[in-house]
This record gives C-alpha cells, structure tokens and sequence, in this order.
C-alpha cells in the first residue's frame, strides 16, 4: 500500500522537475495537481512506477490572467510583422 509523505515545508518554484522516490531512488511521475488559489501555490502529487510510494509537495504558481507579462503584452509589446 502506498503510504504518502508530508508536505514538504518548502514552496517550489515553477517549473517544477521529476523528484527521486525518497524509498527506491527512481524517478518519480506526476500523477495529479491540486490548485489552491486562496494560497497561490498547487499541490503536486507524485507517485513511483517502481515501488508505488507517494510523494505530495506544494508548488507556487503565478495567475497568468494576473501576470506581469501579459501586463507588458497589453501594453504594446506586441507588434505587427514587417
């Protein structure tokens, strides 16, 4: 049975990269993410093809619609072709 970890305490930043499974040191897949936009952050789960652990950690995102580059693409940064 899969037994999940604790959150890591730590916010990654984005983009995030492939974990080691901290029990059989493979590379780890993504198996699903969470938005919690009240906190700015997703909960990223992780699983082992290997041995089946289960590793969640919390990963800070930006609103795109928010950004501020689409702030400066509004704004003209975006121009015709020549």
């Amino acid at each position: 049975m899969a037994q999940s970890q604790h959150l890591s305490s730590a916010v990654l930043p984005a983009p995030f990269e492939r974990p080691a499974c901290p029990k059989c040191y493979a590379a780890m897949m993504l198996v699903s993410i969470e938005p919690d936009p009240a906190r700015d952050v997703d909960l990223h789960t992780f699983k082992c093809a290997v041995c089946n652990q289960v590793f969640e950690t919390l990963a800070a995102y930006e609103e795109p619609m928010k950004s501020k580059a689409l702030g400066r693409w509004l704004q003209g940064d975006l121009h015709p072709s020549r």
